[in-house]
């Protein structure tokens, strides 16, 4: 229930912590599904634009491939993270249809604009995107050693430069 009144709420900038334990986890990967209409005339209230991170678009490294980034037993499916830059639109292009096909929910991490965010949207398909502001992702990426987006985090924690690689464990 709690979910379903997030857009109606006040501000996010408000918002409470009730609890940040062992066992917390970010709600992007779940709000995603709320802001997925492209027709929506917004994002979501409270989401001030520009989305900023301190990662950068790039090639996840080979040795950053297939790390563990964290308990993932909350993950239900696997997590994309993109930005609106080029890359990200490239990447996207080339897989969306096996993060589709996965059930993926997306990411975005970086976005100038609320019009650069409902374009790439738009682009999207109809796959799930979600503004992230705040560092929790980006501290957990960073921690692994990994500073470049796009990638891909399977439901084991397993991370990816693409969900249909070989190296997806178990994704063919």
């Amino acid at each position: 229930m709690a979910l379903t009144a997030l857009p109606l709420a006040a501000p996010c900038a408000n918002l409470t912590v009730i609890h940040d334990g062992a066992g917390s986890v970010p709600l992007g990967t779940y709000y995603g599904h709320l802001v997925a209409g492209v027709d929506q005339p917004g994002v979501l209230p409270g989401t001030k634009f520009p989305l900023v991170s301190r990662l950068q678009p790039g090639q996840l490294a080979n040795d950053k491939v297939g790390k563990g980034l964290f308990e993932a037993h909350w993950l239900a499916h696997p997590i994309f993270v993109l930005g609106t830059d080029i890359l990200s639109f490239k990447w996207l292009q080339l897989h969306r249809q096996k993060l589709t096909e996965l059930g993926a929910s997306g990411l975005v991490i970086e976005a100038g604009s609320e019009t650069d965010f409902k374009d790439l949207q738009a682009f999207a398909g109809g796959l799930s995107l979600a503004p992230v502001r705040g560092d929790w992702l980006e501290q957990k990426l960073m921690s692994a050693g990994i500073t470049v987006y796009p990638l891909v985090v399977m439901p084991d924690g397993f991370i990816t430069n693409a969900p249909n690689s070989p190296s997806a464990r178990g994704v063919q």
